[in-house]
């Protein structure tokens, strides 16, 4: 099902440069638009607007309708770049592309999991989302906002892979290997125990050494004993 899409009334800007800059009406922002086999054209767009836009379910991947000030003409558009102020974090400036609602473009769009495995929730597992986003190719206007996947019934090994995923004929899905995982649930880490080497044969261990020890003593003991006793004599 195709979104509504949002008509936004913009107006020329006649001014360019360092002049322009300094004449920006109030709750405006300079903006460019070019593409669609025509001459790039310079506006001043709400910004208030935009910001809604980006900040929307789709943001960027967003078809709008431009309807110039004064003037019948009318044009779709995307957003193609945005730039924020460092230090005051506000929108400055943004740049559009003409966009038939009907040209099929590459747009990447996120990838949502919801639910919680079983092979988390009852073994213990681990959930590894592998991919975050997926380029896409479609129609401008039938653009999915993200991808869901209902992961609540993977146990551990199991996985969701790309080739699994369907969005419908309209959107095609543009991945290479259709075989690799965007999501899959990886067993426990366990702490293994190392057991202590066992001595080889013929080498003797640790307290053998200390009861050898302990006979050599005690048999260089007698000896002094019998020393003593030949020189009393």
């Amino acid at each position: 099902m195709t979104d509504q899409i949002q008509e936004i009334v913009v107006e020329k800007r006649e001014l360019l440069g360092k002049a322009g800059r300094r004449r920006v009406p109030e709750g405006k922002i300079p903006a460019i638009v070019y593409g669609g086999g025509t001459e790039p054209i310079s506006i001043y767009v709400d910004s208030s607007k935009i910001i809604e836009i980006l900040k929307s379910k789709k943001g960027m991947n967003s078809l709008l309708l431009f309807s110039l000030k004064g003037t019948k003409r009318r044009r779709h558009v995307m957003i193609k770049d945005f730039q924020i102020d460092p230090l005051t974090n506000k929108l400055i400036h943004a740049d559009f592309r003409r966009t038939d609602p009907e040209e099929k473009i590459k747009v990447k769009i996120p990838v949502e999991c919801v639910g919680t495995p079983l092979g988390v929730k009852q073994d213990g597992g681990l959930l590894d989302q592998v991919i975050r986003e997926l380029e896409v190719e479609c129609e401008a206007a039938s653009i999915p906002a993200k991808v869901t996947l209902d992961i609540s019934s993977l146990r551990i090994k199991q996985s969701i892979k790309i080739g699994q995923v369907d969005l419908g004929e309209k959107v095609k899905i543009l991945a290479e290997d259709k075989n690799q995982p965007i999501v899959h649930i990886i067993p426990p880490k366990t702490e293994v125990e190392v057991a202590p080497a066992a001595p080889a044969e013929g080498e003797a261990t640790e307290p053998e050494v200390i009861a050898k020890g302990k006979k050599v003593e005690e048999e260089g003991g007698e000896e002094e004993k019998k020393e003593k006793k030949e020189e009393k004599k």
